[in-house]
């Protein structure tokens, strides 16, 4: 599987559909309710009630327009499937910092109300490390 399959199939496990065998348990989850602007408690308020208007910037530079909130994990998931394809150095190196700063710090947070995600968060931590040899390898 390609890495941007790999993003495109959480999106649609997070969004309810069937992809072939079930990895993650999402019983009990509010799949609404993972937003980096609820969960990041490493952000103040303020830094957090910005999140959203920031990370549309940052998907907009990049040629990715959210088509919903930009802070919920759904959509970032899109955004990294959306680069995922691009194996370019700049590419890599938005990837990396994304994962980094952005996507799996959201992971963990969210693992307090959804702990099923903890296999998501381990597979992105290994994302992390591809696209890490993948840069240092250039």
């Amino acid at each position: 599987m390609d890495r941007s399959s790999l993003y495109l199939m959480f999106v649609a496990k997070l969004l309810g559909e069937s992809v072939g065998e079930e990895f993650l348990d999402l019983s009990g989850c509010d799949i609404s309710s993972l937003k980096a602007s609820v969960l990041r408690k490493d952000y103040d308020e303020v830094t957090r009630s910005l999140l959203g208007k920031a990370l549309d910037e940052f998907y907009k530079n990049y040629g990715f327009e959210a088509k919903n909130e930009p802070d919920h994990l759904i959509t970032m998931l899109a955004f990294m499937a959306h680069l995922a394809g691009d194996y370019s150095g700049e590419s890599l190196k938005i990837q990396h910092r994304f994962l980094n700063v952005h996507l799996i710090p959201l992971v963990r947070y969210a693992e307090s109300v959804c702990p099923g995600l903890r296999t998501m968060r381990e597979i992105l931590e290994e994302d992390l490390k591809v696209v890490s040899t993948l840069l240092h390898a250039r």
